[in-house]
């Protein structure tokens, strides 16, 4: 049984429902939806998966968003509509509140969180939230996170913004209780095993990169960025830049590689430039024409990533059938199909 979170945006109501099927979540009329795995909230060491998507492309990204999600009860929230002015969507379990965003609309990520942190006197909160990019309706903007998480790259940014959402704001809440906590904590500590032989490791530290985790791992984004010619700094510079507007930096390396190899010339002042084409960007469209929206077949039941487990160990053999038949009855008590 899935809880399903549906904002309407146009008349700013809400209604939360159950239902078994997920596939039923209505994706017309570009529909936005936000999925955290059925097993998050629970402290699985790894499991941290959030899926963004519409009717037309899906994303994924790591953190803690899709953990608090779970936490506040929510397996998915669904953003129905467009909101006539900028709004900030806050949930505390089962008290929602559409509030005014006006203020924020040009903010940046971090001054976003500032500014939402004091308006709600607390620290405790997860947020995500488009920068100026998306609000300029770059087909490349993206959904930020906290410790520079991203998705949607594809045109979900983009259409958060044309829904004037500017964030999504979760209150932080204590873990679910799972259906068998011993056998979880035997769970987990048998994958932390596998994952690293390091000791006195912190798995749920808050300045881990993701929940559940205490790789960190490095960022992948710099390596394509250099591909394209840049040094170690000008790829830093680059991603950094990225972060604060919210676009991504990969494509952006991409157009800057491409308009200096079109008009044979040098880029003297990145900020400057970038300013331009968020501020111009028709003009320097036709450097990302092949960066817009790409239609992929939403399924939510890929197998390596259907409980919400990191991509990394799917790839390295760390979690098997056998263990997630193990895990999902740990936490829900019933046998879920693989």
């Amino acid at each position: 049984m899935r809880k399903i979170l549906y904002i309407n945006l146009k008349n700013k109501k809400v209604k939360s429902v159950y239902q078994y099927d997920e596939h039923k979540i209505n994706l017309s009329n570009n529909n936005l939806v936000f999925e955290a795995p059925s097993l998050a909230g629970y402290g699985v060491v790894g499991l941290n998966k959030l899926k963004v998507y519409d009717k037309n492309s899906l994303s994924q990204t790591g953190g803690h968003f899709a953990h608090f999600m779970k936490c506040n009860g929510y397996d998915f929230l669904v953003f129905e509509g467009e909101s006539d002015t900028p709004i900030y969507l806050y949930i505390d379990k089962e008290s929602v509140k559409i509030k005014e965003a006006s203020h924020l609309i040009d903010k940046d990520y971090d001054k976003v969180v500032e500014s939402i942190k004091e308006e709600l006197s607390t620290n405790e909160l997860e947020i995500a939230s488009i920068g100026l990019a998306s609000v300029k309706k770059i087909d490349f903007s993206k959904i930020i996170f906290r410790n520079n998480k991203s998705c949607g790259k594809k045109g979900l940014g983009k259409l958060m913004a044309d829904k004037n959402i500017k964030a999504i704001v979760l209150k932080k809440q204590k873990n679910l209780i799972p259906y068998d906590i011993s056998t979880l904590k035997k769970y987990n500590d048998s994958i932390a095993k596998k994952i690293t032989n390091k000791s006195n490791v912190n798995w749920y530290d808050e300045n881990n990169t993701c929940y559940g985790c205490c790789l960190n791992c490095k960022n992948t984004s710099l390596g394509k960025i250099k591909g394209y010619g840049f040094s170690e700094k000008e790829a830093s510079d680059i991603n950094k830049i990225s972060n604060f507007y919210g676009l991504d930096s990969v494509t952006l390396a991409k157009g800057i590689d491409t308009y200096k190899k079109t008009f044979d010339t040098e880029i003297v002042d990145l900020e400057n430039f970038i300013e331009d084409i968020i501020n111009n960007y028709s003009y320097y469209k036709p450097l990302f024409i092949n960066e817009g929206k790409v239609i992929k077949k939403n399924k939510t039941s890929q197998d390596c990533e259907k409980l919400g487990f990191c991509k990394l160990l799917m790839e390295k053999d760390i979690i098997n059938d056998k263990d997630k038949k193990i895990l999902a009855k740990s936490i829900l008590g019933v046998s879920i199909a693989i």
